[in-house]
């Protein structure tokens, strides 16, 4: 049978997407946006903030890639070295959660000025950061102590007409988010998209089942 994530694993992987909105957004906006868009967040110990693709830029760049190659591996069959990376980014996340719950609370918030979201993490935080790298680890050890004898999930149509979805709405976010007005509706809608696009990416390389197509 072709692979696909148990319960633990795909919890684990939706919750990683959902992590890395904060890197795609500022991956797209800046490129789309220019310099008009203004972005900043603290990771790893690097206060990374600039206007478009300037300054840090190279810094979300970085890990979009490392975003896009770890959820790649992990639908696609979870081979390595999946393991490694995952175990790398969430225990970076519940460390980073941690050192700012301690040392700065009052300004450990998860703020988006397009859609007014103004979320406070002091406690939230670390218990969802440090929650999901433990679970990350007992998928790990559980998974190296099994079968690797995997078979790789197959391209199905499914997947591509997602892909293409998510490839085709590129030409609207850049309109809207280029020519609309910072912070309007057009700029809202620009960032919902975005969000949308990167939801569909990830629905794009889900190991779809063939035949659920024809239900």
């Amino acid at each position: 049978m072709p692979w696909k994530p148990d319960k633990l694993l795909k919890a684990i992987l939706i919750w990683t997407v959902l992590t890395l909105v904060i890197v795609w957004l500022p991956l797209v906006r800046g490129l789309m946006d220019g310099d008009s868009y203004q972005w900043g967040y603290s990771f790893w110990g690097w206060q990374a903030s600039s206007h478009g693709i300037r300054g840090d830029y190279w810094l979300v760049v970085l890990q979009a890639i490392l975003g896009v190659v770890l959820l790649y591996l992990g639908w696609r069959g979870a081979k390595q070295p999946f393991h490694w990376l995952l175990l790398l980014w969430h225990f970076s996340l519940a460390t980073q959660a941690i050192y700012n719950s301690v040392t700065s609370p009052e300004d450990y918030r998860f703020r988006g000025d397009t859609l007014g979201v103004d979320l406070s993490l002091a406690w939230v935080g670390p218990v969802l950061f440090g929650g999901f790298a433990l679970l990350s680890l007992l998928w790990v050890i559980r998974d190296m102590k099994g079968s690797h004898e995997r078979v790789a999930p197959e391209w199905t149509r499914a997947n591509r007409i997602l892909l293409l979805i998510t490839a085709g709405l590129l030409p609207f976010q850049f309109v809207l988010l280029r020519y609309g007005v910072q912070h309007g509706p057009g700029d809202q809608v620009g960032v919902i998209l975005t969000m949308l696009q990167w939801v569909l990416l990830n629905l794009g390389l889900y190991p779809w089942v063939r035949r659920s197509l024809s239900n």
